[in-house]
């Protein structure tokens, strides 16, 4: 279960809306970000916005946030609320997800090891599948949610 529980969900949501940085137009955290600049080489840069917010600078995401408040392991960029998962895991969940999706076939301790990064980061047991295809599947979905996360 990649979601957050509906009480958790609403207690994100209304935070976010209550915000400054919050965009009631777009329903985003800072201005909506719709990819990122292309060069005349077809290279994308991401665009920042970046704020001061308790006297520390910030970088807005410009994620909708009712859909990122609903993913379990999101978090706030100004840190009014978390993910499940402390920024430090959530790093060591996306290196490993790379790892895995680089090695291009999946172990069986490296299976038993992404189920329990997920149920961490869900807050749920998760029924496990021994189907690489489908935790493949899980890692990509994963991965795909956790743009917002560098591992640099």
């Amino acid at each position: 279960m990649l979601f957050a529980k509906s009480n958790e969900y609403k207690r994100r949501l209304e935070i976010c809306r209550t915000c400054k940085f919050f965009e009631p137009s777009t329903q985003s955290c800072g201005p909506l970000i719709v990819g990122g600049e292309v060069d005349a080489e077809g290279n994308v840069f991401e665009t920042k916005y970046e704020v001061l917010f308790r006297r520390k600078s910030i970088q807005l995401c410009g994620c909708v946030m009712p859909i990122k408040a609903k993913l379990a392991f999101a978090s706030c960029p100004a840190s009014k609320w978390n993910g499940v998962l402390s920024m430090d895991e959530q790093i060591e969940f996306k290196r490993f997800l790379l790892d895995m999706k680089a090695q291009g076939r999946l172990e069986q301790k490296d299976m038993l090891k992404f189920y329990s990064f997920k149920d961490k980061a869900t807050g749920a047991f998760n029924e496990r599948s021994t189907c690489p295809p489908c935790v493949k599947k899980d890692i990509n979905t994963f991965l795909d949610s956790m743009k917002d996360v560098s591992v640099e």
